[in-house]
C-alpha cells in the first residue's frame, strides 16, 4: 500500500505576496551584510592602490598581501597581542563568573540577594561612563601600556554572572547535599558536578567573551599607547590614519582578523545555539 502523502495547503494570494515581500526583504539584508565583506576579501587579494581601482582592476589574485603582512613583524605583534588577550579574558571571564554565579545561586550569606542586584544594575550604565575612571584607576596602578592593563579590566561581566547563577541554581540541591553527605567540600562540588552540568553556559559565555574582546577597540586604543602593546583591532585602525596606506595590506590584515571568531563560532555553533534556546522550553 502507497504511503499517504500530505495534503497540500493552498496559499491565497495575499499569503503568496506577503511571503514574497519577506523574503525579499530578508535577501537585501543579507546582501547589505555581506556585500561589504565580500568587497573586503576580494580587494585583499589584489594588489590594489585604492579602492576606486578594485572595480576596474584586471590584475590576477594574488596571495601578495598575506605573504607581507606574515612577512611584517609588526603585524605579526599585533596578531600575537589579540590572541593573548582575548585567550587570557575568555578563560579567566568563564572560571571569575562560574565562582560568582555558584557562589549566588548555591551559597547562602548575608546580603547576596542585594549584592545580586547592585551588580546587574551596573548593566545600565554605559562603556563610555566607567571609562575614564577605569582609566584613572589602572594609570595609578602602573598597569598603562601592559597586558594586565589590557586584560584585568575586562575580566567578569555582570551579564555572565547573572547567566551562570541562573543555570547552576537549577541544579538541585539534593545532588549538591548528597556529595556534602559524601565528604565533599564546597570546591570539589563546583569541580567534580558543577562545571561539568555546567558546560554548555560556559561554552556560550565564553563565545560570547571570545568575540566581544577580539573585536574591542576603544579600551585597547587607551591602554595600548605603544606599537608593540596595540592588538590587531586598534593596529588596523591606526594604519588608516597614516597619510601613505597599503590598502592590499590592510585589507588582508581585516581578513585574518575575521577568521578567529568565525572559527570559534563555527567550532561551538551547536553549543552556541543550544545555550540560546536552554529554558525556552519547560519540560
Amino acid at each position: 500500500m502507497a504511503p499517504h502523502s500530505r495534503p497540500r495547503v493552498r496559499l491565497s494570494s495575499r499569503q503568496v505576496w506577503a511571503a514574497l515581500r519577506t523574503h525579499t526583504l530578508l535577501i537585501l539584508v543579507v546582501l547589505a551584510s555581506i556585500c561589504p565583506v565580500l568587497f573586503v576579501v576580494v580587494a585583499s587579494f589584489k594588489p590594489i592602490t585604492s579602492f576606486d581601482s578594485l572595480a576596474s582592476s584586471t590584475a590576477p589574485f594574488t596571495l601578495a598581501n598575506y605573504l607581507g603582512v606574515f612577512a611584517d613583524k609588526v603585524s605579526i605583534q599585533w596578531l600575537l597581542n589579540s590572541i593573548i588577550v582575548t585567550t587570557a579574558v575568555t578563560i579567566l571571564t568563564v572560571i571569575v563568573d562560574m565562582l560568582a554565579g555558584y557562589a549566588f545561586a548555591k551559597l547562602k550569606f548575608k546580603g547576596s540577594a542585594w549584592l545580586l542586584s547592585a551588580m546587574l544594575a551596573t548593566v545600565m550604565v554605559p562603556f563610555a561612563v566607567t571609562l575614564l575612571p577605569n582609566y584613572v584607576l589602572v594609570a595609578r596602578l602602573g598597569l598603562v601600556n601592559s597586558y594586565a592593563g589590557l586584560i584585568i579590566p575586562l575580566l567578569s561581566a555582570p551579564v555572565g554572572v547573572y547567566l551562570m547563577r541562573q543555570f547552576i541554581s537549577e541544579i538541585p540541591d539534593a545532588l549538591l547535599e548528597a556529595a556534602k553527605i559524601d565528604g565533599a567540600n564546597p570546591l570539589q562540588i563546583l569541580l567534580k558536578i558543577i562545571v561539568p552540568l555546567a558546560r554548555q553556559p560556559a561554552i556560550v559565555l565564553a563565545v560570547f567573551t571570545f568575540v566581544n574582546t577580539w573585536n574591542s577597540f576603544l579600551w585597547p586604543l587607551l591602554i595600548a599607547q605603544s606599537e608593540d602593546k596595540r592588538t590587531l583591532i586598534v593596529g588596523i585602525a591606526t594604519q588608516s590614519l597614516q597619510h601613505t596606506q597599503n590598502l592590499g595590506a590592510m585589507t588582508a590584515q581585516t581578513v585574518i582578523s575575521m577568521v578567529p571568531t568565525l572559527v570559534v563560532f563555527a567550532i561551538f555553533q551547536r553549543y552556541f545555539l543550544m545555550g540560546l534556546t536552554a529554558g525556552s522550553v519547560k519540560s
